[in-house]
């Protein structure tokens, strides 16, 4: 697993508890995280694909949306998340990022069963939508905490340890377009809290940004579901949300 140190060195140099930051780095959770093949350095086996065209399953109607990226549920190997994926299958993102606020419709998740005969298709509306040049996406799998904390009863400095974190990502985590599981890295509103979801254990299913998918801006695509849902593959379930940075 990556080394901690950074995170330790960082709380150290602002007089942080050192209990309290032993505690913090308890609440760690892994992800996979994403990242174009060649990138620096070297990643795992291929787990996904940015862009090109979905991978729909053969007589269901492609979205008219912008494809951004899918992902091979079995080449994430069991331990790279905590959160209850399926083993197999695949999982298609599709998102207007444009103008996420325009309408319920912006975001589309297509689950795809294993064996389930596909062919790369584009919609067959008459305003084809943005079609991203294609990268094979390789894993790994990394630590992730929470960017933005709050102080508690348990975290007196929770605030500044969520800092630390975001000064020191860059050097524990490896940059991806697409992050499953973990913490959801958050610019402005968290997507599991500060949003009406109703009640249960919900979890971040997967994280899509990028200059390159989100036309320009420096936005993110969320997923979220419930742990439950994951669990039984209700992907129907799913709930997705936008944010920008500043």
């Amino acid at each position: 697993m990556t080394s901690m140190d950074p995170f330790r060195d960082e709380a150290r140099s602002r007089d942080l508890p050192q209990d309290e930051v032993e505690r913090w780095l308890t609440t760690v959770r892994h992800c996979a995280i994403l990242s174009p093949a060649g990138q620096e350095p070297p990643a795992g086996p291929v787990a996904g694909r940015l862009g090109g065209l979905p991978p729909m399953p053969e007589g269901e109607p492609v979205p008219e949306l912008p494809f951004l990226a899918s992902v091979d549920l079995a080449a994430i190997p069991p331990g790279a998340t905590d959160i209850p994926l399926p083993t197999d299958g695949a999982l298609l993102f599709f998102a207007d990022t444009e103008d996420p606020w325009s309408d319920d419709d912006w975001a589309r998740l297509v689950y795809v069963p294993p064996g389930t005969p596909v062919s790369e298709r584009a919609p067959d509306g008459e305003w084809p939508p943005t079609v991203h040049p294609a990268q094979d996406l390789r894993l790994t799998t990394e630590p992730s905490l929470p960017n933005r904390g709050s102080d508690t009863e348990e975290f007196p400095h929770g605030d500044e340890l969520g800092s630390v974190w975001w000064k020191r990502c860059g050097e524990m985590q490896p940059g991806g377009p697409v992050q499953i599981g973990g913490y959801p890295w958050v610019w402005n509103a968290d997507p599991l809290t500060e949003h009406d979801h109703g009640p249960g254990d919900w979890v971040l299913l997967a994280e899509i940004g990028g200059e390159d998918l989100t036309e320009g801006d420096l936005g993110v695509a969320y997923w979220v579901i419930r742990r439950d849902d994951l669990a039984a593959r209700r992907f129907d379930r799913v709930r997705a949300c936008y944010d920008m940075v500043g």
